[in-house]
């Protein structure tokens, strides 16, 4: 299934010395979640067909957003992953989609509204930082969008605002390896907030939640005090390049139009462990799509790695002990992640 997750990235004006100035938000499921149960995640969902109406068009051209605007607003120069690619000409374009579903999920889970009125709309194509609204009856608003996605665009329409599709970056794809019954083609968006908003917690999806650097997650992962799922470790690794915002968002947005492939994890069970190929090393297979749950070999981690030549990887040594090897090129300018598993320097 097709869905999108919000990496939301919030300005920390009381920043301590040496660390990012930057905070993340990541919630934990409820144990009886239907997938990732008691997991550490970004915001995100399952794309609703309301997420795509052309009636998205029309909202956008009462502001003046007319639909060739819209749709070369993201005139990707490198290669698309399958997810941005949509066969109906009828309905909005993926870019446009996926990025109203990463906002309408984050606004039921957690309460957060990225919009613009006519007026911020008309400063807004160079600005850095994403618009919140929160003078609203976010608590009506957010069950009923809960019942029914098709009540974004009314929610919308009420409050004479358009999502705010132009802070959304590009970030990343991945994909859920074959091993889980549940399978997603998820698309990552990041966003850059002036400072941390007032969330207001959907309390039947969300358990509780966080906001801290990507680096003190990682190290509430090894501590085990939270459990984070591969995308979450490998994602907030890549973060770790950058310990300020605006250095973070100039980079996304120089590297966004270069394209993008999909993640997806083909799995390994070893003798002490766990490893997840990921594309580029030199064991991945031709199609990784074809792999059918996880590969058993009885050699350790450490063996399966030595003569291997090209890596790019996640070892998993127990539950929260996890280290990304990498030594090859990232793709299309991705940021590498960073090690900081204290274990495993």
């Amino acid at each position: 299934r097709t869905s999108a997750s919000l990496i939301l990235l919030a300005k920390d004006k009381l920043k301590p010395k040496g660390t990012a100035d930057y905070k993340t938000l990541l919630f934990n499921r409820h144990e009886k979640s239907s997938f990732m149960p008691n997991s550490a995640v970004f915001p995100g969902g399952v794309s609703e067909t309301a997420d795509e109406s052309p009636l998205w068009y029309q909202h956008f051209q009462k502001f003046g957003v007319t639909k060739e605007q819209l749709d070369t607003a993201y005139a990707f120069k490198g290669e698309r992953t399958g997810i941005y690619k949509n066969e109906n000409p009828n309905l909005l374009k993926r870019e446009l989609s996926l990025r109203i579903t990463a906002l309408r999920e984050t606004f039921e889970e957690v309460g957060i509204m990225l919009c613009l009125d006519s007026n911020s709309l008309r400063e807004s194509h160079n600005e850095v930082y994403g618009d919140v609204k929160e003078d609203f009856d976010r608590q009506y608003w957010q069950n009923v969008v809960h019942e029914d996605a098709s009540k974004f665009l009314t929610l919308c329409e009420e409050l004479k605002v358009v999502p705010d599709l132009w802070s959304l970056h590009e970030w990343s794809n991945w994909f859920t390896p074959s091993t889980f019954k549940k399978r997603f083609d998820t698309a990552f968006f990041l966003v850059a907030l002036k400072n941390v908003p007032e969330l207001l917690i959907e309390t039947s999806e969300v358990k509780d939640y966080a906001w801290k650097t990507p680096l003190d997650f990682l190290k509430a992962y090894y501590r085990k005090e939270c459990w984070l799922p591969p995308p979450q470790i490998y994602e907030l690794s890549r973060c770790c390049n950058f310990n300020e915002l605006s250095q973070l968002i100039a980079y996304v947005r120089q590297h966004a139009n270069k394209g993008s492939i999909v993640t997806l994890p083909v799995l390994y069970k070893c003798a002490d462990g766990q490893v997840s190929l990921l594309p580029g090393d030199q064991m991945y297979p031709p199609d990784p799509y074809l792999s059918d749950g996880a590969i058993a070999t009885e050699k350790s981690i450490e063996t399966f790695r030595s003569n291997v030549q090209h890596l790019h990887r996640i070892e998993f040594f127990g539950s929260h002990d996890a280290v990304i090897r990498m030594n090859i090129e990232p793709f299309v300018g991705y940021a590498r992640p960073v090690n900081v598993n204290p274990r495993r320097e």
